[in-house]
Order: C-alpha cells, then sequence, then structure tokens
C-alpha cells in the first residue's frame, strides 16, 4: 500500500465504524509496511507497525463486509506474522473478542484485557478545576525526555509516534513532573467519530488521573479511551464522569505469554492500531 491508497483504505474502515482519518493512514504507511487487496477498489487491508528491533504491531485487518469469510483475512494475518518472523521481531496485536479467538490457535497468548470507553461529554466533576502540581502542557522541546521515559514503560523506542500525536492535538498533550523527573504524560489524536485520547503513561493512579482530567478538560466532544482493565481506579474515575463500556480488547504476543511494555504504568494505550 502507498499515499494513492489512503482514500480507499479511510472508506474500507469508514464501512467498518472504525475512527481512523487519512492522517492515521499517512502515519502508519510512513512508518511501517501495509498490504492491500484490490477488486476494482481496495477490499482489504492490513498493517504491520514495527516497534523498535523486539517486536512488530498487527493492525488495520479490514475485509469490506461483501467480501467477508473468503478467507481474505486470515491471508493478510499469516503474511504479517510470516514478515515479522523475517524481520526476526515478535508480533504483538490487540484482539477483539471475535479475534481472539482466531488468533489463539495461531499462537498468540494473552498479555492482558483492555476496554474501550466511551464518552459524548464527560462530566464537570472530572474536567473542571485547578490544574494538578506538575502538570502541564506538553512542548515539541520535551519530546527526546518524555520519549526516553515512555521507552522504559511502552518497550520500544516510539518518538516519532509520540511526535506525530503531540502535532495532533497539542492541546490535550500534557506532562506531569516532579522536578526534573517524568512522572506520566498523556497525547491524543483526532478521529473520524471522536477524539482519542492516548497513549497515557504515568508512575501511579493518581498521576494518571490528573493527566486525563487536564486532557479531557482541554476539549470538547466525544471521546474514546483504551484502558487496561487492571487499573480499578480508573475505571471507576470513568464510569462516575459518564464513561460508558464500548468494547473489550485482549492485548496479545505471538509466541510469548509476558508483557515487553510495563502494564503497571501503562493506563491508556495509543489505539489498537497503534499500541
Amino acid at each position: 500500500m502507498g499515499a494513492g491508497d489512503i482514500d480507499g483504505a479511510v472508506a474500507l474502515n469508514a464501512e467498518a465504524g472504525w475512527n481512523q482519518i487519512a492522517a492515521d493512514w499517512r502515519f502508519m504507511l510512513a512508518v511501517g509496511a501495509g498490504t492491500g487487496i484490490v477488486d476494482d477498489r481496495l477490499i482489504a487491508t492490513s498493517m504491520l507497525l514495527p516497534q523498535g528491533e523486539r517486536f512488530a504491531w498487527i493492525a488495520m485487518i479490514l475485509v469490506t463486509a461483501a467480501r467477508q469469510r473468503q478467507g481474505l483475512a486470515s491471508e493478510l494475518m499469516h503474511r504479517c506474522i510470516a514478515r515479522a518472523n523475517d524481520m526476526g521481531v515478535i508480533a504483538g496485536l490487540d484482539a477483539t473478542a471475535a479475534g481472539r479467538q482466531v488468533y489463539l490457535p495461531l499462537g498468540f497468548r494473552d498479555i492482558y484485557p483492555l476496554t474501550r470507553w466511551q464518552a459524548d461529554a464527560p462530566v464537570d466533576a472530572l474536567v473542571v478545576g485547578a490544574p494538578e502540581n506538575g502538570v502541564r502542557p506538553l512542548r515539541a522541546d520535551d519530546l527526546e525526555r518524555v520519549a526516553e521515559w515512555d521507552a522504559k514503560i511502552s518497550g520500544a523506542p516510539r518518538r516519532n509516534l509520540l511526535a506525530h500525536l503531540l502535532g495532533r492535538c497539542p492541546e490535550r498533550a500534557f506532562i506531569l513532573e516532579d522536578g526534573a523527573d517524568v512522572r506520566g504524560f498523556v497525547l491524543a489524536r483526532d478521529g473520524r467519530l471522536a477524539t482519542q485520547i492516548g497513549p497515557l503513561s504515568a508512575e501511579d493512579d493518581d498521576a494518571a488521573i490528573a493527566l486525563l482530567r487536564a486532557s479531557l478538560g482541554a476539549g470538547s466532544g466525544s471521546v474514546f479511551l483504551d484502558a487496561g482493565d487492571h487499573h480499578g481506579p480508573l475505571a471507576e474515575v470513568l464510569a462516575d464522569a459518564g464513561f460508558q463500556e464500548q468494547r473489550g480488547y485482549m492485548r496479545m504476543l505471538l509466541g510469548r505469554d509476558d508483557p515487553i511494555d510495563d502494564p503497571n504504568r501503562v493506563f491508556l494505550i495509543a489505539g489498537p492500531e497503534l499500541g
């Protein structure tokens, strides 16, 4: 896939009810490898996104409704796995409940569950009030320091991703500091249906909630976020703020059952397409 396929790819993910826009595809195609199947038009896609030298993310396996259950998704998945094997990296993905049943026989193993939360307008109790001590807007000159801290948590160098997201929704990007030390950060991006907030990584629950409050309070409109289920206090805050559970995911790795990232400090992922 290349730049000429972006309009068709957006049309395909819109048909599926997914949130991606052209900017998402442009970024993914710039840093990863996309495969498309064409029959008069683009009818199926997949992406493999390298995450440093350790693993690669499988995403955007889409098949138009009229061509589903014909083996196209399976073919694209096997191509992604083969490419990851050729690169000598571990393949990972965030699977829906239905997808998980397909991926388990292929050798993928459960790492931890996630839930997508959605709100049309989070209640004021979460988004108003004075900023927490140490929380301030994240700037471009913070990126090197944040990327270095993030790599210890995500298990991969992600500066390109962080820079891309900072450019997408700079008004919703925040950092939490304790003196010269980074204690957390949050980024976001605009989407077709809603703003996706994430990644959000932090040292503890209080830091994560402070960053989320800042990001939610900096904008309006519908919001999606994908949170690790193991962070119970965050889930309670989201439910109290009017967020509804939309769907679940399972973070999975091929042939590995221990995480590459640090689940204790990963509160919101960047999204199932970005890891």
